[in-house]
């Protein structure tokens, strides 16, 4: 069994509590327009080059013929400032846990977490590199289009649990994601019957997701909850453009990303339910 990662960051503090190993899993079923992790959407590797600091020496494209450089046209390893690589290794369970475990020692005042792309699309392979991790807390991001038996097997062996809902309306969330919220809004609703408590995050898209009218609705689905929820307000990363360009891709955002967003936390505390608008 093998699981591909397309990127791994330590000592995070936005990726759960406490200091944090976050690992990214590739693949995502999700096409949000607003994606600030591009390089994680598809599962296959790519080529990924970090455009802020490349000098644009040209060394990469003197053809090469190292095998594993082949099948990207580019050589993988002649880059003085390592700015060029692929998003997308594979790890036996063993290998990763192993490369997460040199750093136990700070592990134990946070843990590890799963994000992505989709972290849930790999399941088994993340819980048999729990099942390694004795004594490590995990966590995972998860944007909650994932199967509801796959998903509630997840929630048996995680610590914590950070999951968005970026659209009430289906056909909203259709049109700026390419699928419906069906999936997201059921697992939801479970963790809200089942979980003692969990994370739920709002990404605030201006003029999407922060809509008074989206906040609203959703403050509305959650009220009835018997866990314990914490609301994350995510702001908009006007810097993900650069990261498109870093795969080969264009990004033009089909909204305005210049307009203010809209923090409105009052639909969550009227409720009782604590907020953060970061």
């Amino acid at each position: 069994m093998t699981g591909r990662v397309f990127d791994i960051k330590e000592f995070g503090l936005h990726d759960g509590f406490g200091l944090r190993t976050t690992v990214f899993m590739k693949g995502c079923p999700l096409s949000c327009a607003w994606c600030h992790n591009p390089e994680g959407i598809g599962f296959s590797p790519e080529l990924f080059r970090n455009l802020s600091q490349c000098r644009d020496c040209g060394l990469c494209r003197i053809p090469c013929d190292h095998p594993d450089c082949q099948p990207f046209g580019t050589c993988l390893h002649v880059c003085p400032g390592n700015f060029v690589k692929v998003a997308g290794t594979d790890y036996t369970p063993e290998a990763l846990a192993r490369k997460l475990l040199a750093q136990r020692e700070f592990l134990e005042f946070g843990g590890v977490t799963f994000s992505g792309g989709e972290p849930l699309m790999q399941e088994p392979f993340l819980r048999e590199v729990a099942k390694l991790l004795p004594g490590i807390s995990t966590a995972v991001e998860t944007c909650g289009y994932v199967a509801p038996e796959v998903f509630q097997s997840a929630c048996g062996w995680l610590h914590d649990i950070f999951i968005d809902l970026k659209l009430f309306s289906p056909e909203e969330h259709l049109r700026w994601t390419g699928r419906p919220n069906d999936l997201i809004l059921e697992n939801i609703a479970w963790l809200m019957e089942n979980r003692e408590k969990f994370t739920l995050r709002i990404p605030l898209i201006p003029g999407v997701t922060d809509r008074d009218e989206n906040l609203l609705a959703i403050a509305g689905f959650l009220k009835n909850s018997k866990a314990k929820i914490r609301v994350e307000l995510i702001p908009y990363n006007v810097m993900t453009g650069a990261k498109y360009r870093s795969v080969g891709r264009a990004y033009v955002p089909a909204f305005d990303e210049k307009q203010p967003l809209n923090k409105n936390t009052l639909p969550f505390a009227s409720l009782g339910i604590p907020v953060t608008a970061f």
